[in-house]
């Protein structure tokens, strides 16, 4: 069981290091739309979102090629080069996102009033690279702190950290922005220093010129196909901004906001599983590579159910979070939250094609997806308004999800389902009951009396039925976890 309490205590460490990275983010949300003048809270959020899309296609794919490739070298013992070679991946992505950064820079002035905030917000796109490249490195020797304390946690921090000095100092709109360049620089120099650290002893001999040719043809594909990952998320709000505006589009921005929150647990053990993915392929072991993703999958699925129930019955309410006026994404958040649960109940699909070295089938997939949610979203928004854009996100998101599942069981020969998921279904079922009950007699009181109510009442029924349906090997496990953490509070 050491892979599995790895990708336990992992997933663990993720999930902390997401929740503290939302919180820091809040942090920076508050602090600038506070300090800035009207205007410049919208003028730097799309800068640096623009710089962190355009990250993801900038790396050139090194900073998976760094995950697979080092998880690969551990798992045969091949670790001599794996210092020189992850050096060299670093350099590759430094270099496609400087071309990328002056590429953003130079056509600054075809964005408008964003264009001078744009470009500065694209010196920062080498220093995402690197921390992303031996970030990937630390993640294929099977730790992921480093991550946890650099990426999820350091990085938002000392965006805060930098960008109130500044405020103080009386900078506005380009000096916040700056910070961001900063924070992600200091960020950069921590990840080099942590994979160095753990890398002392891989400085045998220099990556040969075949190592490196197969580093730069397995990235190559990942460029593009990280882009359209990344628009996949966001192509359907900029599909109905052509429609709507006002009220709807809000409220579909909050709903699509919201759904995202179930992909908590899968993107956080995804990021676990990869170098497994890549080490337990790469030495053929497919039957170990199929038990862990079976495993995976039902744990991720298992962690997002409840939070899935109580976002679905709760709909209304979690709106209102935002604003009275955003009940109008009721349905729409509803539909969203089907299509994003299919995402989950199929797994790491898109991992597993990247990490066997799928890159690129990936790449088509991605074409294929964004293809797809674009068409019938122009669609159905015209004919349904944001139900039909809901769901054209929906239907995309599951059959680019079923595909990717068809595909790994074809080119891997791994699925992620076994007997264990059905009991899933009796704790499940009872919470949604549960929070339906709840939330039904509470219709009319204050939202968040009504949320609050909903969600301990689900949680506290699907936590106190599911380990009665584990299997008995997770629940003696779970049992015996829980008795020392009681031991431990409560000594006798």
């Amino acid at each position: 069981m050491s892979d599995e309490r790895t990708l336990l205590t992992g997933t663990a460490a993720n999930v902390l290091g997401l929740c503290a990275g939302v919180a820091a983010a809040l942090g920076v949300q508050i602090l600038l739309g506070r300090a800035l003048m009207p205007g410049g809270f919208g003028l730097v959020t799309v800068a640096v979102q623009v710089a962190f899309v355009a990250s993801a296609g900038s790396r050139f794919g090194m900073d998976m090629a760094a995950v697979r490739l080092t998880a690969i070298g551990r798992g045969a013992g091949a670790l001599t080069h794996l210092k020189s070679l992850v050096d060299r991946c670093a350099l590759v992505a430094v270099v496609a996102s400087v071309v990328l950064a002056c590429l953003l820079a130079a056509t600054a002035p075809l964005y408008d009033r964003y264009g001078r905030v744009i470009a500065l917000a694209a010196v920062g796109l080498p220093f995402v690279a690197v921390t992303s490249v031996y970030l990937g490195a630390t993640r294929g020797l099977g730790q992921m702190r480093q991550t946890l304390y650099v990426f999820w946690i350091g990085q938002p921090v000392l965006w805060i950290a930098l960008a109130a000095i500044a405020l103080a100092a009386g900078g506005r709109t380009d000096a916040v922005v700056l910070a961001y360049d900063g924070s992600w620089f200091l960020a950069a120099l921590a990840a080099a220093a942590l994979w160095r650290r753990e890398a002392h002893a891989f400085a045998g001999r220099s990556a040969t010129g075949t190592e490196v040719r197969e580093a730069l043809r397995y990235g190559l594909p990942r460029a593009p196909a990280a882009l359209l990952a990344q628009s996949v998320f966001w192509a359907d709000l900029w599909v109905l901004a052509a429609f709507e505006q006002g009220t709807d589009l809000d409220a579909y921005a909050a709903a699509a906001r919201i759904s995202q929150v179930l992909l908590l647990f899968l993107t956080s053990l995804s990021l676990v599983f990869s170098p497994f993915a890549a080490d337990l392929h790469a030495r053929g072991e497919r039957e170990r590579l199929d038990a862990l993703f079976k495993r995976s999958t039902r744990w991720a699925l298992a962690a997002t159910l409840p939070l899935l129930i109580v976002l679905f019955v709760a709909a209304d309410d979690v709106l209102q979070a935002f604003s009275s006026r955003f009940e109008a994404g009721e349905g729409a958040l509803r539909i969203l939250l089907a299509g994003q649960a299919v995402n989950v109940a199929t797994g790491s699909v898109a991992f597993v094609l990247i990490m066997t070295g799928f890159t690129g089938l990936d790449l088509l997939d991605n074409l294929l997806g964004i293809a797809l949610l674009v068409a019938l979203a122009s669609a159905l928004t015209a004919a349904f308004g944001i139900e039909g854009t809901a769901t054209a996100a929906a239907v995309s998101v599951a059959a680019l999800n079923v595909v990717r599942l068809y595909q790994v069981r074809r080119r891997v020969g791994i699925q992620p389902y076994e007997r264990a998921y059905l009991g899933l279904a009796p704790p499940a079922a009872a919470a949604a009951l549960a929070a339906l009950g709840v939330h039904s007699a509470l219709s009319g009181r204050a939202w968040w009396a009504s949320l609050a109510a909903t969600a301990a009442c689900g949680l506290v029924v699907y936590a106190a039925l599911l380990p009665r349906f584990l299997p008995a090997g997770e629940r003696a496990a779970m049992t015996g976890r829980l008795r020392s953490v009681r031991a431990a509070a409560w000594p006798r």
